[in-house]
């Protein structure tokens, strides 16, 4: 039997079985469909102001419960009757325990479906943390190369080509088409230039896919935007110290030097093109003309300067130096997709390398914390590109074991949308510890093995009929 709405608040009682429809915010309980097991549930429910509440009768538990008339010993008050009657009894107790003992066993295709969920589940996580892992390996090696850099040593561009390399196979590996890139709860500037330079060379390198750019094209673009800061490494440095730990920053009066700065500092090497050179000169231009040092406009401006301006820009507002003024991913797009769509030719970043970010991204990055459409919150895992709003999602299911997590293909859910995105500092601290968002997060393709690991046991008609 389905929901049927509750007519009486007052009606409410423990043993009933509910649902509460409404924003997940609208109510302190982790599911919006349980069992009301303790007075404090009944009062917080009765409490509530911006619900709906249901509830189901065949789960609900019968109030009526008539205690057992104790019968006397006495052999003389014992009639034939009352033998019957307890010998029916006794009978019908055994068939109940053998219904309830059937009723527990797992049907073969729910068990089937969830050996399959949690393989699903464990293929994502050990994937994420063997890419998690190379990520650092090469987040070592840019701090190297920055060294390297200030020092003038040639080695830097040989470093430099290896990280850009490493990546852009893996971005080509149709198994492991993704990268880690610091999206959710971090800072660019206090965990050091290189890792902001990742950051923005990994979105590069992604946009650059989009405009089928050429391998050595791309490695000049992957270049570029891997060393479009060093500039800040030849300007005076301030340490402040905070509660969180300490941040290192430029100076911000002598900020607006960079770029000329790191273009010096580049063409000093030999083997240093001209295209490199001009990204880092002009990464911080404005097809406007309204960016710095120099004013350009449009024409003036590259197609690989203007993607590394554009993976720049949302890194930025990701990542801000005051936590508190980040924005989640979802939020830094539309913003971004907003002003070149409103602004058109007079936009500061070209309408076309934000589309191939969001593309290449997806409308809900991975590691977007989400509301769905039924008031459960979830973290996004991995993108689908054919369906940019309905990617895979990681479900908060805290009455599910950790080793059984719940991944949902919202493209294979017809009923269920992502209502909002939400950002960290407005999740309920049970729920932010659950979903664990990285500080990493995967870009996978939604047409990959590595998207969602299907079962090798299912059929392919099953794969798409039964996916989550």
């Amino acid at each position: 039997m389905s929901f049927v709405e509750i007519d009486d608040i007052q009606d409410l009682r423990i043993g009933v079985f509910v649902k509460l429809e409404g924003s997940w915010f609208s109510h302190p309980f982790p599911t919006n469909t349980f069992t009301i097991k303790s007075a404090e549930d009944l009062n917080t429910i009765k409490g509530l102001t911006d619900v709906t509440i249901l509830y189901d009768p065949d789960r609900t538990q019968s109030a009526d419960f008539d205690d057992m008339q104790n019968t006397s010993n006495d052999d003389s008050s014992i009639s034939a009757g009352s033998i019957e009657v307890e010998v029916f009894n006794v009978e019908s107790v055994g068939q109940e325990e053998q219904t309830k003992q059937e009723e527990s066993l797992i049907p073969e295709s729910a068990l089937s479906e969830l050996l399959d969920r949690r393989e699903n589940y464990h293929e994502f996580f050990d994937h994420l943390r063997k890419v998690e892992g190379a990520y650092q390996k090469t987040l070592a090696q840019g701090q190297e190369l920055f060294q390297q850099l200030s020092g003038r040593r040639p080695a830097g561009l040989k470093t430099g080509d290896a990280m850009i390399t490493n990546m852009m196979q893996a971005l080509n590996n149709q198994k492991t088409a993704m990268s880690l890139i610091d999206l959710v709860g971090s800072n660019g500037v206090a965990w050091g230039l290189s890792e902001h330079a990742m950051n923005v060379c990994t979105l590069s390198l992604l946009i650059g896919r989009q405009f089928s750019l050429e391998d050595d094209v791309l490695l000049e673009l992957g270049r570029g935007a891997l060393f479009h800061d060093v500039g800040y490494r030849a300007l005076p440095m301030k340490v402040k110290f905070q509660a969180v730990g300490m941040k290192v920053e430029a100076d911000p009066e002598l900020r607006l030097l960079h770029p000329e700065m790191g273009h010096q500092l580049i063409v000093s090497f030999l083997n240093a093109g001209p295209m490199l050179g001009e990204i880092i000169a002009q990464h911080h231009e404005r097809l406007d003309g309204s960016g710095f040092p120099k004013g350009l406009k449009r024409d003036g401006i590259s197609l690989l300067t203007r993607i590394v301006m554009v993976a720049d820009h949302f890194d930025e507002l990701c990542n801000a130096p005051d936590h508190e003024t980040s924005l989640n991913p979802h939020a830094a797009l539309s913003r971004m997709y907003r002003h070149v769509v409103k602004k058109r030719e007079s936009s500061k970043f070209c309408e076309q390398v934000v589309q191939a970010l969001v593309q290449a991204i997806g409308v809900y990055p991975p590691g977007s914390l989400v509301e769905l459409s039924d008031g459960f919150m979830g973290v996004v895992s991995s993108i689908n590109v054919h369906a940019p709003t309905k990617p895979v999602v990681l479900l908060y299911a805290p009455w599910l074991c950790r080793n059984d997590g719940l991944l949902i293909n919202l493209a294979k859910e017809s009923t269920l949308e992502i209502k909002q995105a939400v950002h960290a500092k407005d999740i309920p601290e049970q729920v932010l510890g659950y979903l664990s968002p990285r500080r990493m997060a995967m870009f996978v393709h939604a047409t990959e093995p590595t998207t969602m690991a299907f079962n090798s046991r299912r059929s392919s008609h099953n794969k798409s009929a039964r996916a989550r």
